[in-house]
């Protein structure tokens, strides 16, 4: 009677560890795939990558991120999510290209940052939206994972995979 009893506990202690990581990831950690040509030649339409949830603090210019689409719900079907690449931080001089719109200020303001797309012919980043706000930060890009194709549906940026929020 008492090893039946010993085994269940056994495996609902392995299934409430496995839930707790789960739920750990979840928070943590974001899977994306890129849909559009924003971010070529570094990204592509399809490639597949891991990003982690920082705070501002932690980013450097250059990092490429997951953020919130300022424009969802101002224009027709856009991204919920947009991969850019980190053009300025707080502090750091704006990009002679956003400038003007962020009223031609020098600096970045404190819990504010600048993002830019690699493919500035197709990309809209803060030369159309201005500075983005620690708030619309999800994570910085840390892995691409294997079997990251090239191929995929042209769309604006980013979309989540199933079950990533």
């Amino acid at each position: 009677m008492r090893e039946p009893v010993l085994s269940i506990l056994g495996g609902l202690t392995i299934l409430a560890l496995v839930g707790c990581l789960a739920r750990w990831l979840r928070h943590t950690r974001l899977l994306v795939v890129v849909d559009g040509p924003s971010m070529e030649p570094a990204l592509h339409d399809g490639d597949r990558m891991l990003a982690r949830r920082v705070s501002l603090a932690a980013l450097s210019v250059g990092d490429i991120v997951v953020l919130n689409n300022p424009h969802v719900g101002r224009s027709a079907e856009p991204a919920p999510y947009l991969v850019k690449r980190i053009a300025a931080l707080p502090g750091h001089q704006v990009p002679r290209a956003v400038a003007p719109r962020v009223g031609n200020q020098s600096s970045v303001p404190p819990g504010y940052f600048v993002v830019l797309g690699d493919n500035t012919a197709v990309s809209c980043d803060s030369r159309d939206y201005g500075y983005l706000s620690e708030s619309d930060l999800l994570g910085v890009v840390t892995r691409f994972l294997h079997g990251s194709t090239r191929h995929g549906r042209r769309g604006r940026s980013v979309r989540p995979l199933r079950g990533s929020t």
